[in-house]
């Protein structure tokens, strides 16, 4: 069942002792004595000190000693305000959780079971995973709970292993949430805009590429060095080679004159409905008009690494692939320009 729009994500409060209350009963009436993901009220057992609890939780500052700040929400149902799940979302991971727990623990209350909720209050998690800036979830089950592993399946969920945890069988799984569509700004701060997709098939590129027009936007974009790669009758050609771990996007403004070229170094680059994607590493790589080549991003990479949302070799792989490109693009700038403007020039004739 698809339970999309039906839910919102509530933090506790005081309103919601007796719906909470009643909310534990029904588990502990089900012979359900653990509840995932529910801060510690099933062993608790009592509202004020639980909401004291997960109110501490919040920072690292008031949380206790050795454990990792989390977020904890009620899943809350729109159409009459009653609690019908709940889920606890660390903010990054430590040994133990990367190994068992991971970032998001969740539950649906019995009596509200195989409706589509576990689905949907995933979904609004990752939401939440995005404003803290995680950028690969992971989430876990017991491989003999169908329903829980479905949902996270249904989020983009890709099992990595199983492991035993005690008698029981876990699966992990990771949901990556820096997955870029190439039709992401489509009704994003773009009022107008007029998308192509051409198909090549040349000894120096196979793929895909996305061309966008930009006829009229609502926010134009400025990048930190002042540089604005987003206006109206701006234009971008983003290269979708299906055998590469390099995304290009090239960047003209609205005379057709090129602003950069922007290489993603991706994960994964793939199409999913007939819609290019890259899965983001990090790092990418500009190349300016006059030929620099500069490496960004390498913040975020080390931060990923330090969170464990990456391994070691996705950190150490991301750098090869940088350095490997940043040396094939040295003294090339007149040849990417030519290879773009071409393509730029077809694309705005083709129908």
């Amino acid at each position: 069942m698809n339970a999309k729009g039906e839910l919102e994500l509530v933090f506790p409060t005081e309103e919601y002792k007796e719906q909470v209350e009643e909310y534990l009963q029904e588990f502990l009436d089900n012979g359900e004595n653990e509840i995932a993901g529910d801060g510690g009220l099933d062993e608790l057992k009592d509202f004020d000190k639980w909401l004291e609890k997960i109110r501490n939780d919040l920072s690292i500052e008031t949380i206790d000693k050795d454990r990792i700040p989390a977020t904890l929400y009620l899943t809350v149902r729109k159409s009459d305000g009653k609690i019908v799940g709940n889920l606890q979302i660390r903010h990054f991971l430590n040994e133990k959780l990367l190994n068992y727990g991971g970032h998001i623990g969740d539950s649906v209350r019995p009596s509200e079971r195989r409706k589509g909720y576990a689905t949907e209050q995933i979904r609004l998690a990752l939401d939440k995973c995005r404003e803290l800036g995680i950028g690969n979830v992971l989430m876990d089950c017991n491989k003999s709970n169908i329903g829980s592993a479905k949902a996270i399946q249904n989020n983009g969920g890709i099992l990595e292993n199983e492991i035993y945890v005690g008698k029981e069988l876990v699966q992990r799984y990771w949901i990556t949430l820096k997955k870029r569509y190439a039709d992401q700004y489509v009704g994003k701060r773009v009022k107008k805009s007029e998308q192509k997709i051409l198909s090549v098939n040349e000894k120096n590129f196979v793929g895909e590429i996305y061309f966008y027009n930009f006829i009229e936007v609502e926010n134009k974009i400025i990048v930190p060095n002042g540089k604005c790669i987003l206006d109206n009758n701006y234009k971008w050609l983003e290269f979708y080679d299906y055998n590469s771990k390099v995304k290009l996007t090239s960047i003209y403004n609205e005379k057709n004159e090129i602003i950069e070229w922007y290489f993603d170094i991706a994960r994964e680059i793939g199409k999913e409905n007939d819609v290019p994607y890259e899965d983001d590493l990090y790092l990418d790589v500009v190349v300016t008009p006059s030929g620099d080549v500069i490496l960004l991003d390498e913040d975020e990479l080390k931060e990923a690494l330090n969170k464990m949302e990456i391994t070691k070799l996705e950190y150490e792989n991301a750098y090869k692939e940088a350095e490997n490109l940043m040396n094939a693009l040295k003294g090339k700038k007149d040849e990417l320009q030519e290879f773009t403007d071409r393509f730029l020039q077809k694309t705005i004739k083709c129908d």
